[in-house]
């Protein structure tokens, strides 16, 4: 108060301009002295970059150390045995690290399995010149013409032998009339009958003719379809009452199988030679190797012994038929 009292007037009037001035304050506006500014905090220096550790030197990768050149107990170095072990890992080392060195052994090693089997391939052809026995040409030509010739005595052959087994055996077909497959096989049947003399008994599963006309001499099956196992048509077997009846198919077969077939089964039933096979095979000579009943115990480890043994094993070539070719 006393010093209110003892204020110069001056600074009551500045004071009452001022109030008047902030009008919109109201009477009851308690003002207060502004706050003073809090200090800003001073920023936190930044911590200084840790240098990047220096990366050491990368170490020279070394190259694939190359295969061993064989032990005691391995495959003989440079030998096609110690090559199949061992040039596929000389080929990696090369891929791995293609120096001029690693490079150049692996294709000089290749060079020498090529070369190998170079000399094996013409060795080959040597040893098959000199022996008849391992020598295809034996066996059939190779020549066009020669081809030829023997496929036209085969087929000579073939006729004869189907002659043959026209005398011996006959043809049963069963059928049925709803058939078309069965259709479609009977004109071929009859061809046979014509050609070769074959007699023909055409069974009727269900008791009609077949469309066309064909065999109109048939019988009615009386459960020959039961006992021989029919089980599609047509049905076709090569019989020689009493003594059997060979299956042929069950089913169409062109007119070259429906040969073929019925020689085989003739010869199989042992109702013609055994030799007509043979003949009728496009072939000079059947020059075929059986091991049947091998004493593998009587083989010897000697080379010159062994490979006699292997020569006998071919089967001489059967004598031809009187009348052949």
């Amino acid at each position: 108060m006393v010093l209110a009292l003892v204020a110069p007037p001056w600074a009551w009037a500045g004071e009452g301009v001022r109030f008047y001035e902030r009008s919109a304050e109201g009477w009851f506006w308690y003002a207060e002295a502004p706050p003073e500014p809090e200090p800003e905090p001073e920023p936190e220096p930044e911590p200084e970059p840790v240098p990047a550790p220096t990366p050491a030197p990368l170490a020279e990768v070394p190259s694939p150390p190359p295969p061993d050149a064989g032990t005691a107990s391995g495959p003989t170095p440079l030998s096609a045995a110690w090559l199949r072990a061992n040039l596929e890992r000389y080929r990696d080392s090369a891929i791995d690290d293609p120096s001029p060195r690693n490079v150049a052994l692996y294709l000089y090693l290749q060079r020498l399995t090529i070369d190998k089997a170079e000399r094996f391939a013409e060795a080959t052809q040597r040893a098959v010149w000199a022996d008849p026995l391992l020598d295809e040409t034996t066996r059939r030509p190779l020549a066009t013409f020669a081809a030829n010739l023997v496929n036209r005595e085969a087929g000579e052959a073939l006729e004869l032998a189907l002659a043959e087994t026209a005398q011996v055996a006959g043809l049963w077909f069963l059928y049925r009339s709803d058939c078309p497959y069965c259709e479609a096989q009977a004109p071929l049947l009859q061809l046979l009958a014509a050609r070769y003399g074959f007699s023909i008994q055409a069974i009727a599963l269900d008791g009609r003719p077949l469309p066309g006309g064909f065999f109109p001499e048939f019988r009615v099956d009386q459960g020959q379809a039961k006992a021989l196992g029919v089980v599609s048509t047509p049905a076709l077997f090569l019989a020689r009452p009493p003594d059997g009846v060979v299956p042929l198919a069950q089913g169409v077969l062109s007119l070259a199988e429906l040969k073929s077939r019925l020689v085989h089964a003739a010869v199989e039933a042992g109702w013609i030679d055994a030799q007509w096979r043979a003949r009728t095979r496009a072939q000079v000579a059947d020059l075929r190797m059986d091991a049947t009943g091998l004493d593998a115990a009587a083989l010897s480890e000697d080379p010159d012994a062994l490979l006699e043994h292997l020569r006998g094993l071919i089967a001489a070539p059967a004598p031809l038929l009187p009348g052949g070719p």
